[in-house]
Formats: C-alpha cells, structure tokens, sequence
C-alpha cells in the first residue's frame, strides 16, 4: 500500500487539503476573503487576493501533480508561517484563549513540517530517476 502510486496521490491531496479548499472558498466568496484578510491587518487589495489564490490553488497543485512540488511545498510552508504568526499569535494571549490557540498554531507547525517532508520526497524520486538514467 505505502508503494502504490495511489497512495502517493491520495497523501498529497489530503496535505494540501487546507489550502485548495481555503483557496477554492475565496475564489467563490471574494468578498468575504477580502475581509478576512483585512480582519488579519493585511490589505484588502485585488492584488493581495490575486496572490494569495495563487499561493493556495498553485502550491496545491504543484504538489498533487508533482511537478515542481518543492516549490510548491516552500511557499505554501512559508506562507503558513507567515499567516500563523500572524492569526494564532497565543503568546500575546491569557488563559483559555491562549490553549486554544497555541494547539492551532502547533498543528500549522505540524503542516509545515508535512510540506518540507513532501519536498524532500520529491527531490528523492526526481534523483532516483536521474540516477536511473545515468
């Protein structure tokens, strides 16, 4: 099963499940996106918007297609640290808000760490394949 090429395609869709379904939300509701991220202290540009899809829809593509996963994996990580600090900040927090929020911010931590696994399988197949080559 861990060997089936199924399996590998069904592992990179349930990874970047977060952010093609965050961003497929936006896409239909961009309005409301535009508020969150004001809502967060961000501009509420079409620029931004424009940007974050791109961010969301094809980080998550590049993965699930394989194809330039790494960089894929790099930008949806450093985009979720980004946002993380930013909307889980619990340190500035007391009490039960702050439990709850810490656990948000450790399971973002925990994607991050699934993406840089996700690059580091991929540069592993794409070397076997040159090495194969040779």
């Amino acid at each position: 099963m861990l060997a089936s090429p199924y399996t590998l395609v069904l592992a990179r869709i349930a990874l970047t499940l977060p952010y093609w379904w965050s961003g497929l939300d936006k896409l239909c509701h961009p309005a409301a996106a535009l508020a969150e991220m004001h809502g967060l202290g961000f501009p509420a540009s079409w620029w931004l918007y424009g940007l974050l899809l791109l961010v969301q829809l094809g980080g998550s593509l590049s993965i699930i297609a394989n194809r330039y996963a790494w960089l894929g994996a790099g930008v949806l990580g450093g985009f979720t640290a980004i946002v993380t600090c930013v909307a889980h900040a619990f340190w500035k927090l007391d009490g039960a808000q702050r439990f709850a929020e810490m656990n948000i911010f450790m399971e973002h931590m925990a994607l991050i760490a699934g993406m840089a696994f996700a690059a580091m399988h991929s540069y592993a197949i794409k070397q076997r394949a040159r090495t194969l080559r040779l």
